[in-house]
Parts: structure tokens; C-alpha cells; sequence
């Protein structure tokens, strides 16, 4: 369905530099400004990495932000503009009635291990993640906030594995759903999730099904246990790592207008159990 976005790019700075409890999250915490900021209009522009960004813990190298414009069709423009993962926004004009995902510009973390192999799922104790983001779409908006997140058993040649977390929706259509579960979501309240598949592509898409779709601009998802969810329920292989973690929205059309998404507040904690190595 879409390529592997801001991952590739993560992987090659990997190789330059070389069941969960269910706790109450709190809201995240917005941080300052950064002292200078950065702006990209190419299809491919990024900013970072942001190596000392605390809101995002337990990577293999700093988080970037990606305009990501992967799927370049006639009439789109993308501007990004960044001061850090947890304050950012884009204005995208993508063409009226655009059906395929444009772009996905997006935060991406790496978590694979410094020998270049995923990291097993049994290593983490927590991969948790809040947000605050807003889309401010209209009727004509087709896109939709999520986290991409690749997965793969032993080097980097093989992170095939694709799972996404959607949140946020405006002019998305139904999917095949193949599950259901629910999951603690902002303060410990249980959500309902259905599972849906696109291919080899695994969605977790927010509310009991495709008529009750929940749209959340700001919350919580326990991002370790959906994924060991999928592991016990032979959705993914057991032998399944971690490698890389993006959050930001996929944009088909804004109906030929511009429209800016943003980020307010962004956190990814990632820890691993008591002698156990994540990086």
C-alpha cells in the first residue's frame, strides 16, 4: 500500500552510529520552544535529529521530523515547520478528491539494537506514548493521524512488519476489520479497537467498529501491549522486534485548499525490563 516513509532514512542513521501493566497515563506536557527552529518544503525534507529531546526516550539515535511526501502526485504542496517531536506543524495542499495517501509527514524514533538487529518485544517493560495533535479539517479533508510502526526478526534486511494506530479521522472510509480488543487508553479508561488488515498491513483503528470510529486529538496508547497483543493472537511472529516508531497524520486530499496539522505535545517512553538491553 505505501512505502516504508521516514524508516529507510532512520535505518542508515542506525548504521552510521552505527503482557503489559495497565496504569493510568497522564496528559503529556507541552515543552518550550526551541531556540531555533527549522522549515523544509521538499518532498523529502527533515528536521533533526533531535538528540536531546527528553520527551522521547530509550532510541537508538535522535528522533527526526519528516515532511515525508513519499507519494508526490500533480498539484501537492507541504510546508514543515519544527522546533522540536513535540511542537510542530505542517500546511499541506493536497488536490480535491485525492483518494491515495500523499504524504505522511511524522516524528520517527528507531529502537533496533546498535549490532543492527531489531530489539525483541520481551526485552521492553513499557512503550507508551501520549499526544496532542490537531488536523483542523474540513468536509473535504481525507487523512488521519497514526503511529507507523515496522517491525522484523534479527537485521535490517528483514522489518517488514508494518502495524499502524489510528486515532484521528476525517474522510477515511471502512476497513476489513479482523479483531477486536480494548486497551487503556488517557488515564487508564479501556477503549475499544478493531483490527483491520490492508495486505500484510495491520491497522488498529480506534472505536468498536467502522460505524463507531472514535476520533481522539489528545490521549494515550499502549503501544507494547497492542503490539504483544498481535503477537499472542499469531497476528505477528513471536520472533517479532521493534525497529522503528513514527507518529504524524497520512494526508490524501485537503479539497485544494491549504490546511495545517500540527503537533502540540508528543511523548514516546520506551523501557526495558531490570538487565535487559534495548539499545
Amino acid at each position: 500500500m505505501r512505502s516504508t516513509r521516514w524508516f529507510s532514512a532512520l535505518m542508515l542513521a542506525l548504521a552510521v552510529a552505527c503482557a503489559p501493566v495497565a496504569t493510568a497515563l497522564a496528559a503529556p506536557a507541552s515543552l518550550p520552544n526551541a531556540a531555533k527552529g527549522c522549515s523544509t518544503s521538499a518532498a523529502k525534507g527533515s528536521c533533526g535529529p533531535y538528540g536531546s529531546y527528553p520527551n522521547i526516550t530509550g532510541t537508538a539515535s535522535g528522533p527526526t521530523v519528516d515532511n515525508n511526501v513519499w507519494n508526490p502526485i500533480s498539484g501537492w504542496h507541504q510546508t514543515l515547520n519544527a522546533t522540536s517531536p513535540g511542537d510542530w506543524q505542517v500546511t499541506a495542499n493536497m488536490p480535491a478528491g485525492n483518494t491515495a495517501v500523499v504524504s505522511y509527514p511524522s516524528i520517527g524514533a528507531l529502537f533496533g539494537l546498535p549490532n543492527n538487529t531489531s530489539t525483541p518485544l520481551g526485552r521492553f517493560k513499557m512503550v507508551r506514548s501520549w499526544f496532542t495533535e490537531r488536523m483542523n479539517a474540513t468536509a473535504r479533508t481525507s487523512a488521519w493521524a497514526a503511529f507507523d510502526i515496522w517491525l522484523g526478526q534479527g537485521t535490517s534486511s528483514n522489518w517488514s512488519h508494518e502495524v499502524m494506530i489510528q486515532h484521528d479521522f476525517a474522510g477515511s472510509g471502512p476497513c476489513s476489520i479482523v479483531a477486536k480488543a480494548t486497551f487503556p487508553g488517557l488515564g487508564g479508561h479501556l477503549q475499544h479497537w478493531h483490527l483491520c488488515k490492508y495486505g500484510s498491513e495491520l491497522i488498529w483503528t480506534l472505536g468498536a467498529d467502522n460505524q463507531h470510529k472514535v476520533s481522539e486529538h489528545t490521549g494515550a496508547v499502549h503501544i507494547l501491549a497492542m503490539l504483544q497483543w498481535l503477537k499472542q493472537h499469531h497476528y505477528l511472529p513471536a520472533n517479532a522486534g521493534l525497529w522503528g516508531v513514527g507518529y504524524g497524520w497520512e494526508i490524501c486530499s485537503t479539497g485544494g485548499r491549504p490546511e495545517t496539522f500540527s503537533v502540540n505535545a508528543f511523548t514516546l517512553r520506551a523501557v526495558c525490563h531490570h538487565g535487559q538491553r534495548c539499545r
